[in-house]
């Protein structure tokens, strides 16, 4: 039985490897393509599919497989903006220092067959706040061809489920991390790497939704725990896109580190080190005849 594990081990540990590997070879190839400008429209619309291969929360080592339609919307306005950074708008921006909002989110976890088994399901988790961004550096330009930028992001986000009650609080997110962006256009297209790493800190109450196990749910192999506020664990996410006139493609690659967490002793926890992995694709029906602005 231990070989099967050691053997099994070996071989996650080699697909894990393969696929970052595989992104980096990608993005060498990439690097070596000559650049075109390719500018974006200010508006587009288009449908799709998409898969996510993900733990049910933080911690959990039970995974999902999950295919959903992706209705595709991008808006790249002066102040408001749709886009593979997700939804936010400019509130403030001055010289190297931008303030806007942002957004986050969590699935909903169902309870059968898990450490949580017999405790209730737990409903989404929308995080929405203030985020303000330092730019530390910056080379090339889009009209150019190609831009890479250095940025140290600053997001607070409040956490609320999605269920019954229609919207609870459920406490608050503070994620600061330092992003790398290169884009480049080629031919009809334009590529957009994005790599971004930091830790994650969160308030009593949200730690308390997905990792407290109350006396009533405790037992023998669960006993009861009350999560504190503080350190979450840390983030490495790696995202790459491509839009064209016709096309939207992305995919990223997530890995979470829970050690040192302040709530690392939960028995709700049963892996502190994963892989998250997301791709889709969307085909462009409609767009603007209009530039978005740089």
């Amino acid at each position: 039985m231990q070989s099967w594990l050691l053997i099994k081990r070996r071989v996650r540990n080699y697909g894990r490897a393969h696929s970052m590997m595989s992104l980096c070879l990608l993005l060498g190839a990439l690097l070596s393509l000559p650049a075109a400008a390719y500018h974006l429209p200010k508006w587009e619309f288009g449908l799709g599919a998409g898969g996510l291969h993900v733990p049910s929360y933080r911690g959990a080592s039970d995974r999902k497989n999950i295919g959903l339609p992706v209705p595709y919307v991008a808006y790249r306005g002066d102040r408001f903006k749709v886009d593979e950074d997700g939804m936010r708008s400019e509130l403030l921006q001055k010289n190297r220092m931008h303030l806007d909002f942002s957004v986050a989110g969590s699935l909903p976890v169902s309870s059968g067959g898990s450490a949580r088994e017999g405790m209730p399901d737990l409903d989404p988790i929308g995080e929405i706040g203030p985020s303000l961004k330092f730019l530390l550096g910056q080379q090339g330009h889009r009209h150019q061809g190609w831009e890479q930028q250095w940025w140290l992001r600053i997001p607070l986000r409040a956490a609320l489920s999605v269920g019954a009650p229609l919207i609870g609080h459920q406490g608050w997110v503070f994620s600061p991390y330092l992003n790398w962006v290169w884009i480049k256009g080629v031919a009809q297209a334009r590529w957009r790497w994005n790599l971004s790493a930091g830790p994650i800190f969160a308030s009593r109450q949200y730690h308390d939704y997905f990792y407290t196990v109350s006396d009533r749910y405790a037992d023998v192999g669960r006993p009861a725990y009350a999560a504190t506020a503080g350190y979450s664990g840390s983030r490495v996410t790696l995202g790459l896109s491509m839009n064209s006139k016709k096309w939207f493609v992305g995919a990223f690659v997530r890995y979470d580190n829970l050690r040192g967490a302040v709530f690392e002793d939960s028995p709700l926890v049963e892996t502190r080190r994963y892989l998250a992995v997301g791709v889709g694709v969307s085909r462009v029906f409609m767009q603007s005849s209009g530039h978005a602005p740089h």
